[in-house]
């Protein structure tokens, strides 16, 4: 029997002798004054057996060992930090020997949490057995080393504490399944930039908590029906992009009932069926970008009520049947269509989802665009994307139904004038407009964005900032001026207000800088009565020949616009 007084100047390590100590009592112990015991539980009686001490002891020193780095010369080259969870070892440009020697000397250090434990750009083609043994490792790395073998028990020791593991850009042939077994506790899986051509039946049997993988350009031409199996339950997100698929590897997929992204995207697949997601009920979101697919058939998507989010942008798409998205009608709000071949914008497709907020139409060979194309489902749409389509023009209602658009990229185009007609139902939610690369002509017709763009004030995206819109003024290349339509002097240079009996009528005037260049502007019809009572009243003999002009267009219902030039 052994009665010790305890104190809070109590050296708490000198309890490690107590291995044969068969009695131990606690008397006369404020243990709250004890750093190290401070935070345990009152304990109603400790004098009952050593067992009991022995029980707690672990709880109390784990506080007081703090982490700290071994020398730079007992682990160089490699390099070591204190992290808030624990140590960052990094090995970079060395080899074999090196990274066993580093490993030992970690060894020998008692108590030692390695978080992250990097091993990259070394020349590291075999991971033995037992290198990791009597380590504690969260996190590692094995980048970029031409690491070809995998050992079974080289990770055996670690499975308890292991959560990821990033095997990428090595030179793996087949998944190391024999060694992957142990890590029972492994949430992510990275085996991206390998030479992994087959996934065959069980490769990550013993991965039951891994919820995600990531096998993304390696050169996989076959997933054998059970390759997944033990991941059913946790696995949240599959990257198979970057291979030699042809096909949805379906019979594959349909046993991970909880997968919530599955990316397909740089694959070589032709086409998709009905039934290629059947069992992917809770997906929200899948990328089949940049494949080789033509067409997407009716229903295809029938069995995943919850998608979110589809990208099917980069393939070789030109018709869509009308009920290509069927089943995604109540959650679809994602959709990337652009980088196909599609000819106009498939709105009978489109009208089914209600919930539509992100459509991306970019280069495609929409050349045209109607005053319904967005009628009945674009109200909803926050963001649409026509870059690089080749449009001439805009039809003057074509944004009548848009009424929640905030992002509208117009980039790289024809378009030679755009109204504020055309553009008045979108502009009191419109936030970004990008209308950069289209040739615009220095007309007063642009006078909106200006004023758009400047009450747009502090709000006015940054990347809007960087794209300037430009327009040209002049008839050819020689005589041609580029102006900054959102510029202040914008105004200045083209005196288009003229206040004729509290209306406005848009004029246009030649900049000094341009004098002798001819200049196309517009008036609507519904400015020529007013323009021609007004030149009658004032007496403008000079005018006679734009007099007779006007007073021939007034009684000609030839167009909606007529164009002048001033010289």
């Amino acid at each position: 029997m052994l009665d010790h007084r305890l104190t809070p100047s109590t050296n708490i390590r000198s309890l490690f002798n107590l291995a044969k100590i068969t009695s131990y009592k606690i008397t006369h112990a404020k243990l709250p004054q004890i750093p190290s015991l401070g935070k345990l539980p009152q304990v109603p009686s400790l004098g009952t057996s050593i067992l009991c001490l022995l029980l707690l002891l672990p709880c109390c020193l784990l506080q007081s060992i703090q982490q700290s780095c071994p020398s730079h010369n007992e682990i160089a080259p490699c390099q070591c930090s204190v992290k808030k969870n624990g140590l960052d070892i990094l090995c970079e440009f060395t080899d074999n020997p090196r990274i066993m020697h580093t490993m030992t000397t970690l060894k020998s250090k008692s108590g030692l949490i390695i978080f992250y434990l990097k091993l990259r750009h070394n020349n590291l083609p075999k991971l033995t057995g037992f290198i990791f043994f009597g380590l504690d490792i969260r996190h590692l790395t094995i980048h970029n080393s031409s690491l070809a073998v995998v050992e079974e028990s080289s990770l055996s020791s670690i499975g308890k504490a292991l959560t990821q593991l990033d095997l990428s850009q090595n030179s793996l042939a087949v998944v190391p399944s024999p060694a992957l077994k142990a890590l029972g506790h492994l949430l992510i899986l990275n085996l991206n930039h390998n030479k992994i051509s087959a996934l065959h039946s069980k490769a990550f049997e013993g991965l039951d908590t891994l919820e995600i993988l990531t096998i993304f350009e390696n050169k996989l031409i076959l997933i054998e029906p059970d390759s997944f199996k033990g991941l059913e339950k946790k696995l949240k997100r599959l990257n198979l992009g970057g291979n030699e698929l042809t096909r949805v590897p379906q019979k594959s997929l349909s046993k991970l009932e909880n997968l919530r992204k599955l990316e397909l995207l740089h694959n070589r697949i032709s086409s998709i069926e009905d039934g290629d997601f059947e069992g992917l009920s809770n997906l929200d979101s899948l990328v089949l970008s940049h494949n080789q697919l033509h067409s997407i058939p009716k229903g295809v998507f029938n069995h995943l009520p919850l998608l979110n989010s589809l990208e099917i942008d980069g393939n070789k798409i030109h018709t869509l049947d009308p009920n290509a998205f069927s089943g995604l009608e109540a959650n679809l709000q994602y959709l990337r269509l652009g980088d196909n071949n599609l000819h106009e914008v498939p709105s009978d497709a489109l009208r089914p989802l209600e919930r539509l907020r992100h459509l991306d139409l970019r280069a495609n060979n929409i050349t045209s665009l109607s005053d319904d194309t967005f009628s009945h489902y674009g109200d909803s749409i926050t963001f649409l994307n026509l870059q690089k389509n080749g449009l001439k023009k805009l039809p003057p209602l074509v944004f009548e139904n848009l009424n929640s658009l905030e992002k509208l990229n117009l980039q790289n185009n024809k378009l030679r004038a755009i109204s504020e007609d055309i553009m008045e139902p979108i502009l009191d939610t419109l936030r970004d407009l990008d209308l950069v690369d289209n040739p615009l002509v220095c007309t007063c017709d642009l006078m909106w964005y200006k004023e758009w763009s400047t009450s747009l004030g502090e709000k006015e995206d940054e990347q809007m900032s960087k794209k300037r819109t430009v327009c040209t003024l002049g008839s050819n290349n020689v005589h041609q001026r580029e102006y900054l339509v959102d510029e202040p002097s914008f105004e200045n240079q083209f005196k288009c207000k003229l206040l004729l009996d509290k209306q406005h009528l848009n004029l246009h005037r030649v900049p000094s800088t341009a004098s002798a260049t001819p200049l196309k502007t517009s008036f609507n019809r519904s400015h020529l009565t007013l323009l021609l009572a007004t030149l009658l009243l004032t007496g403008f003999q000079s005018h006679l020949v734009l007099l007779a002009t006007l007073v021939t267009a007034l009684f000609m219902r030839v167009d909606r616009r007529l164009h002048f030039v001033f010289v």
